[in-house]
């Protein structure tokens, strides 16, 4: 057992423990509790700060949240609020998942088993509220928010928006910890634990989680047979996507015939015109972009169709809902490019890793296809509690590494 072993076990219990409460208030507390107990596990042993050698994805990283934080300087948005939680929350979130991701031994199995317990815990009051139509949920907000003239419609959209963004820690973390059920000789209680994912993803009218959940499978199954082959193309063609697709996603949009977006979904046609705002915005000033936060004073007006009406809503709301468009729209192509290297550097990282295991592997496609799937079609890359989630996620996976071998 290395020195500090003990705090950043309890590190993890407590996160894991605490993770199904945050997770069913609908997950914003999730990245604070993160980077507490991310402060609590700080490793003492100078083995952890010096490495046998130091990664190139590293540098990359450090080069390009520098950029990110000193793009704020030229961004018109005046908070600089999100400067603070970027530069402190993301090396907190990533500080946790690498030292509780260490922990071995009786420390470890503790952590898995409240890990399971939360999953589990969390996936059961999710498939609850899938069939009593949110009762719990509605009955919280009704309570606890002072809002009595709020329209029935309007409380289902907020009652599913919070149990949307419930479903994130599940959904992120269920194949981990199915996989790490399997290997300890638990199949029924993985499969169950799978299935407690897939219902809550195919609820609450969330279209991304489904997706997500769909997109995850298909690249967790390829991984399963080509593990380091999928890990190297994975994060090649997230790198590849990074420069490309906001370069032709508004072309492709504006070819797209009308017939086609009528009859998308009225969230998804929304999306579309935000994108094409967004893309018209990138090519103004494609270099450096507006910065940090930029997305936030820059929004305008559209209008959207839905329930037999026209809509007026804005055109970029808080930000772009895809990731590849926020990065390009707030960091421009010196971002995009540091980022898309830092994918690379990452992917052939983990393709080459000794004890990269075949069931790593399958955790590694899950999380990084689930996460970007919500992060380009939804959620914005800024968002803590989405961090701060797969900080949990991270460490799960790494308690999927190759045993190493008794000394």
């Amino acid at each position: 057992m290395q020195r500090g072993d003990t705090r950043a076990g309890w590190a993890g219990l407590l996160a894991f423990a605490f993770a199904f409460p945050f997770g069913v208030a609908g997950s914003l507390l999730i990245a604070p509790l993160v980077s507490l107990l991310a402060i609590l596990a700080i490793p003492v042993h100078a083995s952890f700060w010096r490495p046998e050698r130091t990664p190139w994805a590293l540098f990359g990283a450090v080069a390009f949240f520098g950029w990110v934080l000193i793009s704020f300087s030229w961004s018109p948005h005046d908070d600089p609020g999100q400067v603070w939680r970027t530069g402190l929350g993301v090396p907190l979130y990533i500080l946790f998942a690498m030292r509780v991701g260490q922990v071995e031994g009786a420390w470890q199995r503790r952590i898995e088993a409240a890990l399971l317990f939360m999953v589990i815990a969390l996936g059961l009051f999710l498939l609850s509220e899938a069939m009593f139509d949110g009762a719990a949920t509605r009955g919280f907000k009704l309570a606890a928010e002072d809002n009595p003239d709020q329209s029935e419609f309007g409380m289902s959209i907020l009652v599913n928006r919070s149990l949307g963004h419930a479903t994130v820690p599940l959904l992120l973390m269920c194949m981990p910890v199915a996989l790490i059920a399997w290997r300890e000789g638990g199949p029924v209680i993985g499969a169950c634990v799978l299935v407690l994912g897939g219902v809550a993803s195919f609820s609450f009218d969330t279209e991304v989680n489904r997706v997500a959940f769909v997109l995850g499978s298909v690249a967790a199954a390829l991984a399963a047979f080509w593990p380091r082959t999928m890990m190297a193309s994975l994060f090649g063609l997230l790198a590849g996507s990074v420069i490309v697709l906001p370069l032709i996603l508004p072309g492709l949009i504006d070819v797209l015939p009308d017939s086609w977006r009528a009859a998308l979904p009225a969230s998804f046609e929304w999306r579309l015109q935000i994108w094409s705002y967004t893309g018209d915005l990138i090519r103004e000033q494609p270099w450096i972009g507006y910065g940090l936060d930029a997305s936030r004073p820059l929004s305008g007006e559209a209008e959207v169709y839905a329930f037999g009406r026209l809509h007026n809503v804005e055109v970029l709301p808080l930000h772009p809902h895809n990731a590849t468009l926020h990065v390009w729209l707030e960091t421009g192509a010196v971002g995009a490019a540091l980022l898309a290297g830092v994918l690379v550097a990452l992917g052939g990282r983990i393709a080459a890793a000794q004890q990269l295991s075949r069931l790593q592997a399958v955790g590694v496609a899950w999380v990084v296809v689930v996460y970007v799937t919500l992060i380009v079609f939804s959620y914005g890359v800024w968002q803590e509690w989405h961090q701060g989630t797969v900080a949990l996620a991270a460490t799960s996976v790494f308690f999927l590494a190759a045993r190493k071998p008794a000394r």
